[in-house]
């Protein structure tokens, strides 16, 4: 093999003897055995993981700006601490009977999601095609079928407040969505089968590491620390900035001058705007480090069984406790792979805090107009979708390049650029996962609340509250408290099935990019995504060759 290779590289030199196709056709497969020799070396080598040698930090620059961020935020908001959570309020907050019902409900909500998450991993993971074909089926059928009745609520004589003025527009665009995605699922028909088989995997990985499931259940509970931390520096910053401000503004208008040095009130809605900016920078960015600890110990978790599966058998030192191969993927999430994090999430943050602060500036715009007509709602509505598209846009992006950085441990620009070839050479796989796995999530995510809703229902009924005054809907006579308690178990189950996502793309990237090694260590679940792609080719084959002519046909038509 070295002769061969040096035998290519000497035929590059001028005068040097041409070589036949025999031996070109051996150097070039030396020259690619070479390649996937330092691929593969490439993809294993972060992933064992020294505990003796300390790995560099990656984008260590963002790490040290979110710490300072942090400590901005703590200290602003400090002087209002004990305003916002003094012991009175709790006190009496905590004598009063609707709260205590409420942690009641909220009990029995958060421990029947925790087992619905667990049984639907379970299900997920033996049913996991029949699965998939039930949410496709029924996710766009259902937003089909609530365009249609937005329509038909519209036309009809009683009409709700919404419906009366965009009724027929919003039913519609839901109805177009549904149909849109029917499409997409046609398009991508052939992924369905492979997806299944990388979402049962998935589930499988996730019972045998059900440390990944904590981390995720740990990293929400610390957004939500974050947020209650946020919300005093966010009151500080409302009373001293933005009332002052205002008030300031108002009583020089109201002496009936501007005076001096005075803003006018194009200037104080900026300065308003760029406030409101910064706050939902701020809160994005701390809760979108939380979510990104958890998605890149996901990913070294899944890619530590793919490339080293001998740390997989490892067991918990303790029962409760995590297992070697996830707490060791939590450290480098928490040390090497942070600063990467934090670059990440702030991109995101910077993008989303954005397009929330423009909707804010253009519905502050259009409240102080005339009522518009249907071209300028029309026109308001595909700038929200814009708008939209670019957020998603960002949070996908960051999604897939987080899972690169818990695999490799590649810095944020490095990964930015390993999606985009991701995308260049599996672009309809990316498309096919984004498209097929996210309505499994949300099918469970409606499931488990209709679950909830329908034990706290029977809980309100015991305690003799069913049927109150004070009830969410019409149609469902449940007091309040209890409504949202229930509705927490949205979160919660969205939370506890997010590293499936994590694993799902996880999965697929080792696929793209070293197939031999996922191969090498599940061989069943290579044969049944090459299977259902081969025969998604072959039924592509026959459906090209049945629009093309026959053979005597075509002869037919040369000689004449």
């Amino acid at each position: 093999e070295v002769a061969a290779a040096m035998l290519f590289r000497s035929s590059l030199v001028e005068g040097a003897p041409e070589v036949n196709d025999y031996e070109k056709t051996v150097m070039r497969g030396v020259v690619k055995m070479q390649s996937i020799v330092r691929r593969k070396r490439a993809h294993s080598a972060f992933l064992r993981m020294d505990e003796n040698a300390a790995l560099p930090l990656k984008d260590a620059w963002a790490i040290w700006l979110f710490l300072a961020h942090l400590a901005v935020v703590v200290w602003v908001g400090s002087p209002v601490y004990s305003e916002v959570y003094s012991p009175d309020s709790l006190a009496a907050a905590s004598e009063d009977h609707q709260v205590r019902d409420f942690v009641l409900a909220l009990a029995l909500s958060l421990g029947t999601s925790f087992a619905f998450v667990h049984v639907f991993l379970l299900v997920l993971e033996r049913h996991a095609l029949r699965l998939l074909h039930l949410t496709l089926l029924s996710v766009p059928s259902m937003i089909v079928a609530i365009g249609l009745v937005a329509v038909a609520d519209a036309a009809g004589p009683d009409k709700m407040g919404v419906a009366e003025d965009y009724g027929p527009y919003l039913g519609g665009g839901i109805t177009l969505t549904g149909c849109a995605l029917f499409l997409g699922v046609y398009l991508v028909r052939s992924r369905i089968e492979p997806s299944a088989a990388l979402m049962s995997k998935s589930a499988a990985l996730l019972l045998e590491m059900p440390g990944i499931v904590k981390v995720a259940y740990g990293s929400a509970l610390t957004a939500t620390g974050w947020f209650l931390v946020w919300w005093p520096f966010a009151v500080y910053v409302v009373q001293h900035v933005v009332k002052h401000l205002w008030d300031d503004f108002y009583q020089q208008w109201g002496e009936g001058a501007q005076g001096q040095g005075g803003y006018s009130s194009g200037e104080v809605t900026l300065i308003c705007a760029a406030v409101y900016f910064l706050l939902l920078l701020s809160l994005y960015w701390g809760q979108g480090v939380c979510r990104g600890v958890s998605d890149v110990t996901a990913a070294g978790a899944i890619g530590a069984w793919v490339f080293v599966p001998e740390t997989v058998e490892a067991p918990a030192p303790c029962v409760g406790l995590l297992k070697p191969v996830v707490s060791n993927a939590l450290l480098r999430a928490m040390t090497t792979c942070f600063g990467s994090i934090c670059f990440g999430t702030l991109v995101v943050a910077v993008v989303s805090a954005l397009v929330e602060t423009l909707k804010q500036l253009k519905y502050k715009r259009m409240s102080n107009c005339v009522p518009l007509g249907l071209p300028l709602k029309l026109v308001n509505c595909c700038v929200d979708c814009v708008l939209d598209a670019i957020k998603r846009a960002a949070e996908a992006f960051n999604e897939w390049a987080l899972v690169y950085t818990g695999l490799y441990g590649r810095s944020f620009l490095a990964s930015g650029r390993a999606v985009i070839g991701l995308v260049k050479k599996a672009g309809m796989d990316v498309a096919a996962n984004i498209l097929l796995v996210s309505p499994v999530v949300w099918l469970a995510t409606a499931g488990c609340l209709l679950v909830t809703l329908a034990m706290c229902a029977a809980l309100a009924a015991a305690l003799g509250h069913h049927g109150q005054t004070q009830a969410i809907w019409v149609m469902l006579p449940l007091p309040r408290r209890y409504a949202l308690a229930a509705a927490l178990a949205v979160p919660v189950v969205s939370v506890g099935l997010s590293p499936l996502l994590t694993s799902t793309r996880t999965l697929l990237i080792c696929y793209a990019e070293a197939d031999h090694v996922l191969r090498r260590r599940d061989p069943e679940l290579v044969e049944r995504i090459e299977g259902a792609r081969d025969l998604g080719r072959r039924k592509g084959r026959e459906a090209r060759s049945a629009r093309e002519p026959s053979a005597p046909t075509a002869q037919a038509v040369v000689c004449v």
